[in-house]
């Protein structure tokens, strides 16, 4: 029997695809993922299916789409409502069935974590995700683990992090702040730490190993450590977009303030890309870089200030686009290169198991990519899709996005957002407030429905 390829996927949180250099930022640093990107095959134009943490990252790991797999919002985060059904099975746990031994480290984001043979979690900003695994979370949602490992290295820092949260002015606003820690008591850092120790662990054992390595950022807070935190001169940041009809950041936040929350959200992108050089090298030290397939991947973007926003929930490409790239094995011969096609950030799920060997189960909806990382296909989607439910379900809205066009409707008031992104690639025209390309915007409407169609859609959301 072949032998099978070692896996790693690396996730970030809230991170935008123009956040790294591959993807045209000539100000952030990113060698590290910029050089696997080049080795590998780079998706420029990979969109979520979700645009928010949970529901998308429930997408990544059933390959499905939300409305089939059930995760709406923030579930095991705002409530007590668990994850995903028992019934949904995730591509980890099809790994596990196929002789992988499976690890997780950082934030998975998701309760429970299931296909995971060993995992060290930390829960991010939820308090309820890890109180619903029974864990103390001490006093802030990090979660005890991370809090152990630091109150080892500085007795009192966990608390000093929390201390420094409700003491810093703006930080409700922005999530900009100051964070009272080294680089090496950083949570990034523990969670690099934590992988490395498991890649070691396993380059030993006969059986091949999969690792999701699960940073925390540059989800906010806004809060890189030294040298990051200066890393990037407030001053020559690019400010936000501003769109007419829209909300300006201009009137939420003063410009230094604006400035700095960009500024330290650079910084969160590079102290991340360092941590991935860190595990490029020990896989090349253990001699098992070539046989490892490691894919990048985000869960959703961030406005950054853009149309007077930060965060996500929206499917404007600040936030639908994310960066995505896979470095395959050896074995599999591919094709170094940009692709430039439309492709749906869940075809991670059964991208990975085709990798493996494994087949891909019906119910999967995402397509593998690779066909387009050999080089055998050229073809990117025709249309991706994407879906949010707020946390309260009084907003429920769903996008298709084709290379020329984006339709957004929402459920809740039926309010329509057309763009014809050719002409508008900020989209900033509306072009169903005024009726315009009105016979092509029915059409894409027509397509959102025969989608929900034929992906089993039949619930309230």
């Amino acid at each position: 029997m072949e032998k099978r390829p070692n896996i790693i996927l690396i996730t970030t949180d809230q991170q935008r695809s123009d956040s790294l250099g591959i993807n045209g930022n000539s100000m952030v640093r990113s060698p590290n993922l910029d050089a696997l990107a080049r080795e590998g095959v780079h998706f420029a134009n990979a969109f979520v299916q979700n645009t928010v943490c949970v529901p998308s990252r429930a997408c990544l790991q059933t390959g499905r789409y939300t409305h089939q797999h059930g995760v709406t919002y923030m579930e095991s985060v705002v409530d007590d409502t668990p994850g995903l059904p028992e019934h949904e099975k995730t591509f980890m746990e099809m790994l596990q069935e196929n002789g992988y031994y499976t690890g997780a480290t950082g934030k998975i984001h998701m309760y429970p974590a299931k296909g995971f043979d060993w995992q060290q979690l930390c829960g991010g900003k939820g308090h309820r995700w890890l109180q619903a695994q029974g864990s103390s979370l001490g006093p802030g949602p990090l979660g005890e683990v991370y809090a152990a490992w630091l109150e080892k290295k500085r007795p009192g820092a966990y608390e000093q992090i929390y201390a420094a949260r409700r003491a810093t002015e703006h930080y409700l606003d922005t999530g900009v702040m100051d964070i009272p820690l080294s680089n090496d008591e950083y949570v990034e850092s523990w969670i690099a730490e934590e992988s490395e120790g498991f890649i070691r662990r396993q380059a030993q054992q006969e059986q091949p190993f999969f690792l999701w390595c699960g940073f925390c950022g540059p989800h906010g807070p806004m809060d890189p450590p030294e040298p990051y935190r200066s890393m990037y001169a407030p001053e020559n940041v690019p400010l936000p977009l501003e769109v007419d009809g829209c909300p300006s950041w201009r009137e939420k936040w003063s410009e230094p303030l604006m400035r700095k929350a960009i500024a330290y959200y650079y910084g969160m992108v590079t102290c991340i890309d360092d941590h991935v050089g860190q595990l490029v090298r020990t896989l090349k030290e253990l001699d098992i870089y070539q046989d490892t397939l490691i894919l990048f991947v985000s869960d959703h973007g961030e406005m950054l200030g853009d149309r007077g926003r930060l965060g996500k929930g929206v499917f404007y490409d600040s936030v639908m686009r994310v960066p995505m790239l896979i470095k395959p094995p050896a074995r599999i011969r591919h094709l170094p290169r940009t692709f430039t096609g439309q492709v749906e950030a869940m075809s991670v799920a059964p991208t990975i198991l085709q990798c493996a060997g494994i087949a891909v189960p019906e119910n999967v909806s995402a397509t593998s990519l690779l066909p387009q990382i050999t080089g055998a296909s050229s073809d990117g989607a025709e249309m991706v899709f994407s879906e949010f439910v707020s946390n309260d379900k009084s907003e429920v809205s769903k996008c298709v996005r084709t290379d020329d066009y984006k339709y957004i409707l929402f459920f809740n008031d039926g309010r329509q957002e057309f763009y014809n992104l050719q002409n508008d690639p900020l989209e900033k025209d509306n072009l169903a407030l005024a009726g315009r390309e009105r016979e092509k915007m029915l059409s894409l409407r027509d397509a959102l429905f025969f989608w929900l169609a034929r992906t089993e859609w039949c619930r309230s959301y």
